[in-house]
């Protein structure tokens, strides 16, 4: 049995329901795209650093903890470590630190991206994550667009962005088994954590059926 295989074994019943009463959320994406923003949605208070600026914030792994729907949520907020700049040694720093913290229960990827905007930088991202966390990282990973409200404006809703979005875009979507959740950061409400949450859930407990 592989390390993350027993480490989901230890939070799951036979019934293949979710009885962890810790998960470990991790924010990943390229500067800009309102990581630290979505960590302080999902935390439901503003905890880490987020503001408009032409140079990245976040400079190092940083962590918070909630509780939402009676389950212990770690949530860390990470540096661009996609960033073309970055020393190698730096970016292998980040992502040691990201995985010792993720090393207490299971885990999930929130893959940021900007609902609005799908770079040339972001075209292999996958990949690029892939090269920093495994092979299989894309099975635990839920792509998490921001700007929702851009959505809104156009009168689009997710689905309809996802049926009509960059053939690239699609195939990163595809390959994280379609798992997408839109965030308007600028909102205080509970509803998008919940369904942030379902969706998390869903992907927990299909991959203890397996």
């Amino acid at each position: 049995m592989s390390h993350l295989s027993a480490s989901y074994n230890l939070f799951f019943i036979k019934t293949g329901k979710l009885t962890s009463t810790k998960v470990n959320f991790v924010l990943l994406g390229m500067s800009g795209t309102g990581k630290s923003a979505s960590a302080n949605t999902i935390l439901g208070k503003k905890v880490f650093m987020s503001k408009p600026s032409s140079k990245p914030i976040t400079e190092k792994c940083q962590e918070a903890e909630t509780e939402i729907n009676d389950i212990h949520v770690r949530v860390i907020d990470t540096p661009d470590i996609f960033d073309d700049d970055l020393k190698s040694t730096d970016k292998e720093k980040h992502v040691k630190q990201c995985k010792e913290l993720c090393e207490s229960g299971p885990c999930v990827y929130f893959l940021v991206m900007h609902v609005s905007r799908f770079t040339d930088g972001e075209r292999d991202i996958l990949k690029r994550l892939e090269k920093s966390f495994g092979n299989t990282v894309s099975e635990q990973t839920v792509i998490l667009f921001t700007r929702g409200d851009d959505l809104e404006h156009a009168e689009m809703s997710l689905e309809e962005f996802l049926n009509s979005c960059q053939p690239k875009l699609k195939e990163i979507i595809k390959k994280c088994g379609n798992r997408c959740v839109a965030f308007e950061n600028s909102k205080s409400d509970s509803d998008q954590r919940e369904k942030l949450m379902d969706t998390v859930i869903r992907m927990l407990d299909i991959r203890q059926k397996r």
